[in-house]
């Protein structure tokens, strides 16, 4: 008697949210935000794009890679503006002119 053949498992698919009748598929687009006060664009950048109404939403896997590797940059960029400063030395206190004082 042969063995019954596991069913293919099927790709997963997920619903629109935007548009709330097309099918978010997987697909490479741009990624394209302002992190940290500097703008990021990343070629080939896993997203779910739906294929009715075209809505693109990145993948929430590969923005945690993204935010762990920007964030660790970002938090040596902030230490180092903070030493920078500590080092600077503050500015002299602007002296009052002499005179009478007028109110």
């Amino acid at each position: 008697m042969p063995e019954a053949e596991a069913p293919a498992p099927r790709p997963v698919s997920y619903v629109c949210l935007h548009c709330q009748m097309g099918t978010l598929q997987l697909r490479r687009v741009v990624f394209a935000q302002w992190f940290g006060g500097q703008f990021v664009t990343m070629p080939n950048f896993p997203g779910w794009v739906c294929d009715v109404c075209g809505e693109a939403e990145y993948d929430a896997v590969a923005l945690e890679q993204i935010n762990t590797l920007l964030g660790a940059e970002l938090g040596l960029r902030r230490d180092a503006n903070r030493r920078a400063r500590r080092s600077a030395r503050p500015p002299a206190p602007r002296a009052r002119p002499s005179g009478p004082r007028r109110v």
